[in-house]
């Protein structure tokens, strides 16, 4: 028979599994929607524009590095919480240190929108200020986000996703077919951000005393930020060279070719988003031994493995139609 370590061990490494697969569902459909709004951009606006639209949508992708600080903080935070007054107590504190992020980001967009523009060779610098709103957004969705998470919303933090998605693929089809071009897909994009935001509300509980120290937890923030910007710089910032670089065409030719690292890349942390909130959740003596790290690291090789296979039959095919 087992003894009470070996069965927490399976119950916690059931719930990652059982978590992952949520999320790799939600994150599959995601890629899905993703994949259709970046052929069907790069049809209608060509190479050329599919390019502007792209390094717009990249520069949102260098600011995740403080969405995501504020998600992976606030999701561990608020596991580690044992009630919901803690829980929500904990988040509050976070959304207000989040808005005032994004407000800052937002400002330094603004201010410096010109400088942007004419470093990425776009048209026109009011796709700087169409992101400068979206960035306002996109920093406290990662709070609200974190606190889903943190409660092993998996179901609902998947099915946000989702809707981010759909807004983005549907308001990019409905701007462009009404002649906006790329300042329509960027609109789109920033309604997108602004309605996942809206989405993800959470019921709180009336303010309680939370179990875990939010001081130190702002801490380990700063130490997340550094780790994602270097990870989102080391994943995105070929496409800001190239687009500075190279001529539009070719520029947005890249762009649709670094989709597929992209993608694989947006399923493994679907594993880890899973397997994160689950783990700091619990104590340390039920999470001894290596069966929960070895689930987590079979599913992302898996991922990799397939993944690969399936884009290298694909990729003759996509080429073609872009």
């Amino acid at each position: 028979m087992l003894n009470r370590a070996q069965l927490s061990s399976k119950t916690l490494q059931a719930r990652v599994l059982s978590g992952s697969m949520v999320l790799l569902s939600g994150s599959g459909l995601v890629t899905g929607i993703n994949l259709a709004y970046n052929i069907a951009v790069a049809r209608f606006l060509g190479p050329t524009g599919f390019g502007h639209a792209t390094a717009v949508y990249t520069l949102l992708t260098l600011i995740s590095a403080v969405t995501l600080s504020f998600q992976i903080v606030s999701a561990k935070v608020v596991a580690q919480q044992e009630s919901l007054q803690g829980k929500s107590s904990v988040y509050r504190r976070f959304e207000r240190t989040a808005w005032l992020s994004g407000i800052l980001v937002a400002a330094v967009l603004f201010l410096f929108q010109k400088q942007i523009a004419d470093y990425l060779n776009l048209p026109s610098p009011i796709l700087v200020v169409l992101l400068a709103i979206g960035a306002a957004f996109y920093v406290p969705l990662g709070s609200r986000r974190g606190f889903i998470q943190g409660a092993y919303g998996f179901r609902r933090l998947a099915i946000n996703l989702v809707i981010e998605g759909l807004a983005r693929l549907g308001g990019s089809l409905a701007l462009i077919t009404m002649g906006y071009g790329v300042r329509g897909v960027i609109a789109a994009n920033a309604g997108a951000v602004a309605l996942a935001y809206f989405a993800a509300a959470s019921k709180l509980a009336p303010a309680g005393k939370s179990e875990v120290g939010v001081p130190h937890a702002f801490r380990e923030a700063l130490q997340a930020i550094i780790f994602f910007a270097g990870q989102v710089l080391i994943n995105n910032c070929d496409i800001v060279l190239v687009k500075h670089f190279f001529p539009p065409v070719t520029a947005g030719l890249y762009a649709a070719v670094a989709l597929v690292g992209r993608v694989i890349f947006a399923f493994s942390s679907a594993v880890v988003n899973s397997m994160f909130p689950i783990v700091a959740g619990t104590r340390e003596k039920e999470r001894k031994g290596h069966a929960v790290l070895a689930t987590s690291l079979l599913l992302v090789a898996a991922i990799f493995v397939v993944g690969f296979w399936v884009f290298s039959r694909a990729a003759p095919h996509i080429a073609e139609d872009l």
